[in-house]
């Protein structure tokens, strides 16, 4: 295990419902100590895909690995090394997050019950409530500190910033980069795009449970900008001469993406009369309407 590159890999993996798709051949590797970001809209297959690594379902076909292991046959080891905390989150209603949190010390076999006060205090999470007491964004907390207290190998986090408060958030973010460098690997389902964009080291679109893009975050986005101009009866033959990719043609404004000098844009662009332009840097948002268009809402 230590010699391993990727610690998720999935080959063709699918998983039918009946005749609705859930995933379909879904092909992907997560490196290891990589924060890796999960992005698609509902129902494009992101909790289908984590719950198929969990080996909460099985898939109809194709394989997946975790440390190397088969998903299905190897899950009671690989959940030893794993923390997970799911969107929709569901403990014991009348232990304390104290207890919930001993006993996941207990499952993997640690005896460390300091650290439920050293995690508790960082996520501003009362120990002694009890469960079914504790708000949406405290049984979060809850969830996303029994992923973490045990110092898992991999963490897996299902859309795990909803319901917390932005303070919250930026310390979830500190703690994953934390486990990161200290050679833990995080796969995470997210919404946000900021805080993909922000924190996460590759990211990866889902659509109609395909995959359909995969990029490293710390050298795409710095390699593209993304131009919008509007002109009366524009020239899209002058645009065909860029290194660029149409993102959005409505009738007299375009919007495109561009790898290049911005000295060879500008020349090209003084062609045209242009009435407006937005020059600015290559976003995850300018993907996401991209790849989604109307299917997923920003």
């Amino acid at each position: 295990m230590d010699n391993l590159t990727n610690i998720i890999e999935t080959q063709s993996l699918t998983k039918n419902y009946g005749k609705s798709p859930g995933i379909t051949s879904v092909s992907l590797n997560v490196e290891v100590g990589d924060i890796f970001g999960f992005v698609g809209p509902n129902g494009a297959g992101k909790s289908t895909f984590i719950k198929l690594i969990l080996n909460l379902i099985k898939p109809t076909s194709g394989t997946a690995t975790v440390f190397g292991r088969d998903v299905v046959k190897k899950s009671y080891v690989i959940k030893r090394s794993l923390g997970y905390a799911p969107s929709d989150v569901r403990f014991y209603p009348g232990m304390t997050a104290e207890q919930i949190l001993k006993n996941t010390l207990r499952f993997h076999r640690k005896k460390d019950y300091s650290k439920i006060d050293t995690i508790c205090k960082r996520l501003d999470l009362d120990k002694y409530k009890l469960f079914r007491e504790l708000s949406l964004g405290n049984k979060k907390k809850v969830a996303i500190a029994a992923a973490l207290i045990h110092e898992p190998k991999i963490i897996i986090l299902d859309e795990p910033t909803s319901g917390l408060d932005p303070l919250i958030q930026i310390r979830l973010f500190e703690m994953l980069e934390e486990a990161a460098k200290n050679g833990a690997t995080v796969f995470l389902s997210s919404h946000n795009l900021a805080e993909i964009r922000e924190h996460c080291t590759v990211t990866g679109f889902i659509k109609n449970g395909k995959i359909i893009n995969e990029q490293r975050l710390d050298t795409a986005i710095t390699n593209k900008i993304i131009v919008t101009i509007t002109a009366e009866n524009l020239n899209r033959e002058i645009l065909e001469k860029l290194n660029s990719e149409i993102i959005i043609d409505n009738n007299n404004t375009v919007k495109f993406s561009y790898i290049g000098e911005i000295p060879t844009l500008l020349k090209t662009l003084s062609c045209i009369e242009i009435s407006d332009i937005i020059i600015e840097r290559h976003s995850l948002e300018g993907d996401y309407l991209k790849y989604y268009d109307d299917e997923g809402k920003l």
